[in-house]
């Protein structure tokens, strides 16, 4: 027997045990502990939190099944008692915890707070990190299939950024239980660090000791062999079959199986049943009341609900302790979710809905929160009361302003079906569309032409159409939404020319997902030049940047147009048009661009809308993968795809993620990874921008694997899809279907498109860019472009793109060792050679290292030193480092963990050669 009364878990406290340690040495650990109804997870969670004792903090949630819409509820749960004390949640709600206070104290109306919020997230994220450093914490949580999505989301979140601290997330799960949110509980419990226990069922050993110590004497083999095989070991079905064999006197002997046999099909809810039979029937209209008012039920409202005295509620209450219904501690609860189960079935589904509906009437009565009225209204039909919608409104704002997006349309959804006053059902309509159109794709349209429908004014009717519009773009319906744009347009004012101009940004928009006509484009020429002192001459104006980019314009003018438009124009306003100046940054390689993303970041995360976040994260990544940082590149477009996928975008957004991805992969080799990948998604029809990046990342993946002919095709059909594009800075297939040419023996016409390329990059200007067109073309001109092969190596010496310096520079040392100079050859090759293994670019270094070889010389093995050595990411932690920032600081302002941080600074240490942080300042110094 395991130690307090624990039958046959001596494995599982072994492992108990090891990840307490492990949470206690900073080795933070998620413990899932899985199975059954009744299998004893819930008493291996308690001894988890026992074992804990007085040398870490135990904070303790459990999962309600009618508290699953509940926003937050379990994250309240964990934390309200610790933030009790004012100066206490003061010092750990600071800095990046600041965002907690919006779950974790009363709303202060703010309805603005939007979206999926990762700052509350990333907020609460970090008060656990506080608390962490007081003492280190469990987090346990009972019954996770039932937790609310908010809170879901939160531990998926948290879940993934334990490595390197003293905290054990402990949570039990019923096996094939869908959940709350069955996906996002996938997310949460496949995670392959995920240490997993399975309490096995009781051997028929164990039942003998249970049977012998609750029935007073031992059991007969027969009827202890019967027991087990009725129970099959789980130890709550014996538990309530020992308890109904003990209260009707029945002795453990062979004679009476047949009571066992009996008794056990519906162990639990008929000695449920017959235990409330057998009380006064005050108990069982208590215990009623306690099953549809959930967890939170108190002696008042069962009271009110039951028809009884409070007094009558507290004996009733302890009669069914007695009778091992409920758990001695307040609030009212019982003491398994089977057990309530059994209660709550009994009632049928009329009286239910009766009582949910006398729950809301009563917990508003008492000045309940507007969540717990609401949650139980979601349970009722529509009965067109006033104070039920007002109730459902007021839920919705309080979510929002949390941070629960989810809650917020749930509760907003079944207040337009009560329905609300018609004076303000143009307004709940509105704030639901917006609230789903910036955390999901479902629904969100439905209800933005509903609320168009409904709104009168003309401001906030193209204000709707703006949102209408971007939400039928991204999810696939673009000439639907080009329709909605030209109506608002043609039903505004002439002097409303703001409104105007953001709905003709829209417009031109559609151009790249295949729905406008070209000639559109044209209308952003005059804006070329613009100031962007609206918001919507900021939009037109950061369209029109793009657009001058493909046209040929050079990149020094984009950019100071681009940069303008930023200033007006926030990422988090707008992801699908902001995007436009973001793109002519990347290609441009101007390094204001990795500052503004910062700020966008930080935006995005306050607003914490996932429509916001999903485009951030993959537009980043395109940045960080034109610098040449692929692992930090990859790490943001995988995070991009899955919320891309998460909110709903449409299957033509997946394929510019997916370019992206296989992009990156092929730089490092993995290309059987990209071409699962590429498979994974669909080509779609029309000639948009995205189908066009899709087909060069196959383009450069074919020939990649060798196979010309098919990057020739993949060229041509891209070339087709986006005829308009002049300059394709952003998705350069001239380099490829060069290289492609050259590989089939076609070599003039190679040449002639690697020459004319050059003439479109040295238009636009960017080193980068000109830099690649020198390196492909001296490589297709043979021994004859070795001069163009050093033009190529000098002209990209000072840009951020260092994938493209290592490529030039491996091209430049073999084009020497084909001329037979071997020595010559040997120093650009080990730059190169240490410049792809900086950027994580498996492929490229592999190919330098045969050229040195073939060069004579013998690759060296250590990694790349000083300040070249840096990636992106880790020289904006040392940059950060340097200024005096302790690692929690800046993990706080990069939106990392502390781990990531410990990481980043331990390679930068060793690449400069430095110690401690007094030596950056010297060490960075020549990268001056």
């Amino acid at each position: 027997m395991s130690p307090d009364g624990l039958l046959e878990r001596d494995d599982e406290l072994a492992v108990v045990d090891e990840l307490l340690a492990g949470a206690a040495a900073s080795e933070g650990r998620f413990l899932l502990i899985e199975g059954p109804a009744g299998i004893g997870k819930s008493r291996v969670l308690a001894e988890v939190r026992a074992r804990a004792g007085r040398r870490m903090t135990v904070l303790a949630a459990r999962g309600g099944e009618l508290e699953g819409s509940f926003p937050f509820g379990v994250v309240r749960q964990l934390f309200e008692g610790v933030l009790a004390d004012p100066e206490r949640a003061a010092r750990l709600c600071t800095g990046a915890a600041a965002p907690a206070r919006d779950v974790l104290e009363a709303p202060t109306g703010n309805t603005q707070a939007g979206g999926a919020s990762f700052a509350v997230l990333h907020g609460l994220y970090w008060l656990v990190l506080n608390l962490a450093e007081e003492e280190p914490l469990v987090l346990a949580i009972d019954d996770l299939h039932w937790v609310d999505r908010p809170s879901l989301r939160f531990l998926a979140y948290l879940a993934r950024r334990l490595d390197g601290a003293p905290v054990l997330l402990a949570a039990t799960l019923r096996s094939a239980e869908p959940g709350v949110d069955p996906v996002l509980l996938a997310e949460l419990v496949q995670d392959p660090a995920v240490a997993s226990l399975r309490p096995r069922p009781l051997s028929e050993d164990a039942v003998g000791a249970l049977l012998a110590e609750r029935l007073g004497e031992p059991g007969e083999p027969a009827f202890v062999e019967a027991c087990h095989r009725a129970t099959g070991g789980n130890p709550l079905l014996l538990r309530q079959l020992l308890g109904a064999l003990a209260a009707d006197r029945i002795r453990p002997v062979e004679a009476q199986t047949g009571v066992v046999r009996e008794i056990a099909p519906r162990a639990v809810s008929r000695t449920v049943l017959l235990r409330l039979g057998r009380l006064d029937p005050s108990a069982a209209a208590a215990a009623r009341a306690v099953a549809v008012l959930g967890d939170g039920a108190t002696p008042r409202t069962v009271s009110s609900l039951a028809g009884l005295t409070e007094d009558e509620v507290i004996d009733a209450s302890r009669a069914l302790v007695r009778a091992e219904l409920l758990t001695p501690e307040m609030p009212l609860r019982f003491v398994h979710p089977l057990v309530r189960d059994a209660v709550y079935q009994e009632v049928t589904p009329a009286e239910r809905e009766q009582l949910h509906a006398r729950a809301a009437a009563v917990l508003r009565d008492v000045e309940a929160g507007p969540e717990q009225v609401a949650n139980q209204l979601l349970l009722t039909p529509p009965a067109g009361e006033a104070w039920a919608a007002d109730a459902l409104i007021r839920a919705g704002h309080d979510a929002i302003a949390r941070g629960a997006p989810d809650g917020a349309v749930a509760y907003l959804r079944r207040a337009l079906a009560e329905p609300p006053p018609p004076d303000i059902r143009a307004d709940v309509l509105r704030e639901l569309a917006f609230t789903e159109a910036q955390t999901t794709a479902t629904g969100a349209a439905e209800h933005l032409r509903r609320a168009l429908e409904a709104t009168e004014d003309a401001p906030t009717r193209a204000e709707i159409a703006q949102a209408l519009a971007r939400t039928l773009i991204f999810t696939g319906e673009a000439r639907a939404g080009l329709e909605v744009a030209h109506a608002a347009m043609a039903e505004l004012p002439a002097d409303d020319r703001d409104a105007l101009l953001g709905l003709r940004a829209l417009e031109v928009t559609c151009v790249h997902f295949g729905a406008a006509d070209p000639e559109v484009l044209q209308t952003s020429e005059p804006f070329r030049h613009a100031a962007g002192d609206t918001r919507g001459e900021a939009m037109l104006g950061a369209i029109a940047a793009m657009l001058w980019a493909h046209d040929g314009g050079p990149a020094d003018d984009c950019c100071a147009l681009a940069l303008r438009m930023l200033t007006r124009l926030r990422h988090a306003d707008d992801p699908l048009i902001s995007v436009g100046a973001f793109y002519v940054l990347h290609c441009a390689e101007r390094d204001e661009v990795l500052d503004l993303w910062e700020t966008a970041r930080a935006d995005a995360h306050r607003s914490g809308a996932l429509v916001e976040n999903a485009s951030m994260h993959s537009w980043y990544g395109h940045a960080l993968l034109r610098r040449g940082d692929l692992a930090q590149a990859r790490i943001e477009l995988e995070l991009g795809f899955d919320q891309v996928t998460q909110w709903g975008y449409s299957e033509t957004v997946r394929l510019i993620a997916t370019a992206w991805l296989v992009n990156a992969l092929v730089a490092q080799g993995e290309l059987d990874a990209a071409e699962q990948r590429m498979r994974a998604v669909t080509l779609t029809p029309e000639p948009s921008v995205p189908s066009f990046a899709f087909l060069y990342a196959r383009a450069e993946l074919s020939l990649a694997q060798g196979d010309a002919e098919a990057a020739l095709e993949a060229c041509d059909e891209g070339e087709r899809r986006a005829s308009w594009i002049v300059a394709p800075v952003g998705f350069p297939w001239p380099v490829i279907r060069a290289l492609a040419l050259d590989r089939v023996g076609r070599t003039d016409e190679a040449l002639a498109v690697a020459r004319g390329w050059l003439e479109v990059a040295r238009g636009w200007g960017a080193p980068g860019t000109v830099g690649t067109a020198l390196r492909v073309l001296g490589t297709i001109e043979r021994e004859d472009g070795l001069d163009r092969l050093r033009d190529a190596v000098e002209v990209l010496e000072g840009s951020s793109a260092r994938l493209e310096r290592a490529r030039a520079l491996a091209a430049y040392g073999a084009a020497l060792r084909r001329a037979r100079q071997p020595t010559e050859a040997r120093e650009p090759l080990r730059r190169a050679l240490d410049l792809a293994v900086a950027c994580d670019a498996a492929a490229v270094a592999e190919d330098i290292r045969t050229e040195l070889h073939a060069a004579g010389a013998r690759p060296r093995t250590d990694a790349l030193s000083g300040v070249e050595a840096l990636t992106p990411s880790e020289r904006r932690v040392v940059d950060l480092a340097a200024a005096g920032q302790a690692n929690r600081e800046i993990a706080q302002t990069l939106f990392v963990t502390p781990k990531t941080v410990e990481v980043h600074l331990t390679n930068a240490y060793r690449k400069l050669g430095v110690k401690s942080r007094r030596e950056l300042g010297d060490a960075l110094v020549p990268s001056a």
